[in-house]
This record gives C-alpha cells, sequence and structure tokens, in this order.
C-alpha cells in the first residue's frame, strides 16, 4: 500500500521529534564529556594562533612540534597557578569564610553609626543570617586545595582529557578542515570560507581577549591589596579576577566581593580607596584596554550579551558564562549572512523578473 502524502508527513515529524528527543538525551546524559570537549575546542581555537605561529620557526615548519611546545607551556602555567596559586587561595578563602561572620559582628560594634543605619533600615536579624548562610556556602565551595582542584578542573582525569583533546584537535584541526573543504560545493566555498573565517577570529579573539582582562584584572587588584595591607589580598584579588572573566556582571560581583570583604576586614578608609581603585580600573578597561584587545571581535549587543549568560550560565556554570558570548557573536554572524544572501537572492529574482517583463512588452 503506498504511502500518502500527509502520511509520508506525519511520519517525518515523528521522526524529527523522537530523533530531538534522542539527542537531548543523550546530550544530558554525556553533559560533562560534552563539556570537556567544548572546553577542550574553546582552548584549541585560543592556542591555534600560537601554534601557526610558532610553526614557522620549528624545523621543517612541523606543526606537530610547535603544537607540543605551546602544549607543555600551557601545562607549566597551570603548574605554577596550582602550585604557587591554588594553595594561598585555597587557604586565604577558608579563613575569610570561617572569620566572616565574627568580622562582620566586631565591625558592627567598632562602628556604632553604620549599626545605627542598618538596623534602622535592614533587619538586623536577617542580615546576620544572611552573612552567616553567605559564609557557609563559601566554606561548602572551597575548604582546601583539594576540594578547590575538584571544583575548578573536575579532577586529575578531566584535566588530562581535556589537554589531550585539545592537542589532538590543535594537531588535526587543519586536515579536518582541508577535508570538509575538499567535499564541499566549489560555487559557495569562498563565501562559506569566508563565514568560518570571521566566527573563528570572533571566538579565538574573545577567549584569549577574555583570559587576558582577567589576568590583568586579577594581578592589578592583588597588587592594589597588598598596598594598603589588606588580608586574604590573594585569595580577593584571583576572585575579582575570575568573576572578570564573566561579560556584563562579573565585574559587579567582583567589586561587590572586594569591598565588602575589605570593609569589614580591613577598614571603611581601605574601602574607600579600593572603591576609588575599582571605578578608575574600570574606566581604564572600558575604554582602553577592551578597545584594543577586542578590536577584532565582533560588537553584540548588550541585551544578547545578558541574555546569552543567562543561558550560558544555566546549561554549563562558569565555562558556559565564558563561551556564551563567543557562541552568540558566532551566531550572529551566521544570522547576518543569511540574511545578507536572502537579500541578494531577492535582488537577483527582483531584477531577473523585471527584465523577463521588459522583453515581454
Amino acid at each position: 500500500m503506498e504511502l500518502t502524502i500527509s502520511n509520508r508527513t506525519i511520519i517525518r515529524i515523528v521522526a524529527i521529534v523522537v530523533g530531538a528527543v534522542i539527542v537531548i538525551r543523550l546530550a544530558e546524559i554525556l553533559r560533562t564529556e560534552i563539556i570537556w570537549m567544548l572546553t577542550a575546542l574553546f582552548l584549541a581555537l585560543a592556542l591555534e594562533p600560537a601554534v601557526k605561529t610558532l610553526s614557522r620557526f620549528m624545523p621543517r615548519k612541523s606543526r606537530g612540534l610547535s603544537v607540543l611546545v605551546v602544549l607543555l607551556l600551557v601545562i607549566a602555567i597551570l603548574v605554577f597557578i596550582l602550585v604557587a596559586l591554588i594553595p594561598p587561595f585555597a587557604s586565604q578563602g577558608y579563613r575569610l569564610a570561617s572569620n566572616l561572620p565574627s568580622a562582620y559582628t566586631q565591625f558592627l560594634t567598632q562602628n556604632p553609626g553604620i549599626s545605627s543605619f542598618i538596623s534602622s533600615n535592614v533587619n538586623s536579624s536577617n542580615a546576620s543570617q544572611a552573612i552567616h548562610q553567605f559564609s557557609n556556602q563559601l566554606l561548602s565551595f572551597g575548604g582546601s586545595f583539594v576540594v578547590v582542584l575538584r571544583t575548578f578542573f573536575g579532577g586529575a582525569i578531566a584535566l588530562s582529557a581535556i589537554l589531550v583533546l585539545t592537542f589532538f584537535m590543535v594537531l588535526e584541526g587543519p586536515r579536518w578542515i582541508a577535508a570538509f573543504w575538499r567535499y564541499s560545493p566549489e560555487k559557495t566555498r569562498a563565501s562559506y570560507q569566508d563565514l568560518v573565517s570571521q566566527m573563528f577570529g570572533t571566538v579565538t579573539g574573545y577567549v584569549n581577549g577574555r583570559l587576558l582582562t582577567g589576568l590583568i584584572a586579577g594581578l592589578l587588584t592583588i597588587g592594589a591589596l597588598l598596598i594598603i595591607k589588606a588580608p586574604f589580598a590573594i585569595a580577593l584579588g584571583l576572585s575579582v579576577g575570575l568573576l572578570d572573566l564573566i561579560p556584563m556582571i562579573g565585574a559587579l560581583l567582583g567589586a561587590i566581593l572586594l569591598l565588602f570583604a575589605v570593609l569589614v576586614f580591613k577598614s571603611v578608609t581601605a574601602a574607600l580607596i579600593m572603591a576609588v581603585y575599582l571605578v578608575l580600573y574600570q574606566q581604564v578597561e572600558n575604554h582602553i584596554l577592551q578597545p584594543i584587545i577586542f578590536s577584532k571581535t565582533i560588537e553584540v549587543s548588550p541585551l544578547v550579551t545578558l541574555i546569552a549568560v543567562i543561558f550560558g550560565v544555566s546549561l554549563a556554570g562558569f565555562l558556559g558564562a565564558l563561551v556564551a558570548i563567543p557562541v552568540a557573536a558566532s551566531i550572529q554572524i551566521l544570522v547576518r549572512h543569511y540574511l545578507s544572501l536572502h537579500s541578494q537572492n531577492s535582488a537577483d529574482n527582483g531584477r531577473a523578473s523585471t527584465a523577463h517583463s521588459h522583453a515581454k512588452s
């Protein structure tokens, strides 16, 4: 019995729905592994410019050797972070969280004016309870080197898997891309190659730029805290640097955390000094660093940025927030290309229709 068109349409729709459900279910099951692969992909994109530059100076312009050198350098940087920065970050973070409730109580005792203002505008018991809850959350987040290591990297197995995936992605990436273009239609190949080049430049520039601005923010904040002799300088500075990686809201969250900690553990004067520093640094970052570092990336509207960050955090946490903007920018490039192509086709059809009408007349 021959199927009618409607039956075929129904079967096609059911097949698409079933396929989508299977894909979503597999994504849920393999969520951790997918995050590893995406992390390796964005790390590979970030390392590609360095690998391409270094390969020119290698014997026989060996790409494999340049990939190995760059990856060893990345591992050396990670080892330095783990050995030199993570232990004091974990230790100071644990002491900060442990002492926060008592330091807050002592701060209110030493500053009766602020205590009176809080009491008259905020329920004191609710404020103290919020401080205790925040302290407990910090303690559960990371109280030791092992906990922090597991939180950020998911353990040695995850880190090793990501580095191995990154190595092979960078090493074999050009070969896979060349094979893809070889079998793509020659008529549209140049157009799509330009499109992919734009997306690649946007992702690479944004990931590298965001990491660089976060590093600068963290190091300068540590230096400023050491100058005023504030406690927990490394923990607070690194927290500001990590939060600065999150677009739009990261800098604000880092500033609130920093100023509150300095206010409670140091003094009102120190908090005012750090507030002035944060305002000045934000101006420098917004008007000098970002225009230089992100000059080759596509601009994404604030609304799209906020929506992308919300979805990114919901799907993959901190990593999702970091990669949300380049993904949104890539989608924006695809949409612009589609609209441009559609507009050009409409114009061509219009000219063809006009020419046909003139010919008939």
